[in-house]
């Protein structure tokens, strides 16, 4: 899909937790369609490798962190990865999600 130029994000790099299913999944890919570099946390490594491939199938820069973005000290590390993979983040979306069965 290609993005109309008033939504061109060609050289932006956006970073998406919980990127790497429903929601997430499809803003990440909505991001790579309009140009911008992807980088998505999540802490299901099959769920990241399957839309990792995806972002880069539609030509993206990508990587996808495992991460649980509840532990605080793994934050740090996970956002140097991004910062040496593809840069600095201009675009964050807060999609990662947990839920809480009730009963």
């Amino acid at each position: 899909m290609t993005a109309p130029a008033c939504f061109d994000l060609a050289g932006g790099v956006a970073l998406v937790t919980g990127g790497n299913a429903g929601i997430g999944r499809a803003i990440a890919l909505a991001l790579a369609g309009a140009g911008a570099a992807v980088a998505v946390f999540g802490r299901n490594t099959t769920n990241n490798a399957r839309v990792l491939a995806e972002l880069r199938a539609a030509g993206a820069a990508a990587c996808a962190v495992q991460v649980d973005v509840t532990d605080r000290a793994a934050l740090a590390p996970a956002l140097a990865r991004v910062l040496g993979e593809l840069g600095a983040p201009d675009i964050l979306v807060n999609s990662a999600g947990h839920v809480v069965p009730s009963g």
